[in-house]
């Protein structure tokens, strides 16, 4: 019971979907029915169920992404852990691949002190009988995004951008690649103009801000000289494409809610935080 148990949550936790919901402002831990120390606790046996627990949950990570993991569950004691109840859980990782997102460094954290999360085989369902939330702190290199942007799932992407530059008879997208430059993003769209047989690199330097629990653009600008485009269509394709948030997508499931609470470029890497949160009741099937 306990592998499984937390074999599905190491599953959940590369879940979520970003959501203007009121959720967030809402969200309150419950309080832990746990106090003093116990028997497993004293014989060593609930460190060792710890130990179990860290390498299964690690194990579960890796069927779905790449990289180097380390992880740090604490438990109340044998019981709780059997039943799904726990104390927190952080996750980190280096140099992580998770569908076709790179990142350089990965941390996950609980934010409560009591984490309750029940599990039905017979049913195969999983049910969070406690309101559930981590913190996220991602960091992206100019090599993570140039990685991620050479992704089908991404270039998947620009094919669906071209229908609508054809629509606004802008030109087609054949590739794009960034920069980081003085901390700032400098976004390189390789393009076709129709009818005039021209192929340019059209390069836009861009800020980064959190903006309703998103990932916003900043103050984009074009950079390429000799040449005129109207900012205002371009701006459209530009937040289609925002490879942050395309990286974001790690995070995609319906039962779960992503906040980005704030982003920074210093040292010329990107640094994404917020919380992800599942309410209390939530069932998934397993």
């Amino acid at each position: 019971m306990t592998k499984k148990i937390l074999l599905v949550l190491s599953l959940i936790l590369l879940a979520g979907n970003t959501a203007r919901a009121n959720f967030y402002e809402n969200f309150s831990c419950s309080p832990s029915p746990y106090n003093g120390i116990s028997f497993s606790n004293i014989t060593g046996v609930n460190f060792l169920a710890e130990k179990v627990g860290n390498a299964v949950i690690k194990n579960a990570i890796n069927k779905d992404s790449s990289g180097k993991y380390k992880v740090n569950l604490q438990s109340y004691n044998t019981g709780a852990l059997k039943k799904g109840e726990f104390k927190s859980l952080e996750i980190k990782g280096k140099n992580t691949v998770t569908d076709e997102v790179y990142i350089s460094d990965l941390r996950l954290k609980t934010i409560c002190d009591y984490n309750y999360i029940e599990i039905d085989n017979k049913n195969k369902t999983t049910t969070f009988k406690e309101p559930f939330g981590m913190t996220f702190v991602l960091k992206f290199t100019e090599d993570d995004l140039n990685k991620t942007m050479e992704s089908s799932m991404y270039k998947e992407m620009i094919r669906k951008a071209n229908n609508i530059g054809n629509t606004s008879k802008l030109f087609n997208i054949s590739s794009t690649s960034a920069k980081i430059v003085d901390n700032k993003l400098n976004y390189t769209l390789s393009v076709a103009v129709p009818f005039v047989n021209i192929k340019k690199d059209i390069v836009i330097e861009t800020g980064l801000k959190a903006k309703s629990g998103q990932i916003s653009l900043d103050n984009s600008k074009l950079v390429t000289e000799n040449f005129k485009l109207d900012m205002s269509k371009l701006d459209r394709i530009l937040k289609y494409l925002n490879p942050l948030e395309f990286a974001m997508g790690i995070f995609e499931d319906r039962e779960a809610k992503t906040k980005v609470e704030e982003i920074s470029i210093q040292n010329n890497i990107i640094t994404v935080g917020g919380i992800f949160m599942i309410d209390k009741d939530v069932v998934t099937e397993q």
